[in-house]
């Protein structure tokens, strides 16, 4: 009857390990639960404030890539839909180089000798082609020194293939070069009009409200007259 009442006894400590045991897995898991899920929460709140901030990112750039000036015209930075290359209003030789180029990102040194031979014009209408609010001292010497460059790879005497690869690359860093002076000039028109604007903006504002008050003027004139 001992032996049956202790054996009782340890089945029931053993049950109540057993299940003390079972609700600290069930605690654990739940927990591992909570914390997956609060991983993937942030994960998900991650990738749309990644989105949230791309699209930010991608309207403003837009915004930022074209502008009216005070004369009415308008001005714009955009990318050519068949091959992603830059394009300016109103520059046609650099719009035509800028495909080119793009064009032969990925292109073999074959590929790149038989093509480029045909750029001479392209880029010899860089100068004649460029627009008045392009007229910059750097821009023209990233001209002269693209235009120098090119000249060099396309020298009759150019038959070593290990210095025509060297002029290759002269020809892309000035090409770089003048690329990258043509997104700091174009920022800066854009931001010298859009002051200009805002100003005009207001100052026609401030124009019109004197001119009501004239005409209120006026009016009260007329009122009297009643």
């Amino acid at each position: 009857m001992k032996n049956l009442k202790t054996s009782i006894s340890v089945l029931a400590m053993s049950g109540l390990i057993f299940t003390s045991c079972m609700d600290e897995n069930k605690s654990k898991d739940m927990k591992d639960m909570d914390e997956e899920n609060k991983v993937e929460m942030n994960s998900e709140k991650e990738d749309m404030l990644k989105e949230n901030t791309s699209n930010s990112d991608t309207e403003q750039m837009m915004a930022y890539n074209k502008v009216t000036s005070v004369d009415g015209e308008i001005v714009e930075r955009s990318i050519n839909n068949d091959v992603k290359a830059l394009q300016i209003s109103g520059w046609d030789g650099f719009n035509k180089l800028s495909i080119e180029m793009k064009k032969l990102e990925d292109a073999d040194l074959n590929t790149m000798q038989t093509a480029l031979p045909n750029f001479e014009s392209t880029i010899a209408s860089l100068s004649t082609t460029r627009p008045e609010w392009m007229m910059t001292e750097e821009i023209s010497e990233d001209i002269e020194d693209l235009q120098k460059e090119y000249k060099a790879l396309m020298s009759s005497d150019n038959t070593n293939e290990k210095k025509y690869k060297r002029d290759l690359e002269e020809v892309n860093e000035a090409y770089d070069d003048l690329v990258e002076e043509i997104n700091e000039t174009f920022d800066t028109y854009v931001k010298i009009n859009r002051k200009a604007n805002e100003k005009l903006n207001k100052n026609v504002d401030n124009a019109r409200e004197k001119y009501n008050k004239e005409i209120n003027k006026l009016n009260e004139v007329a009122d009297d007259k009643k």
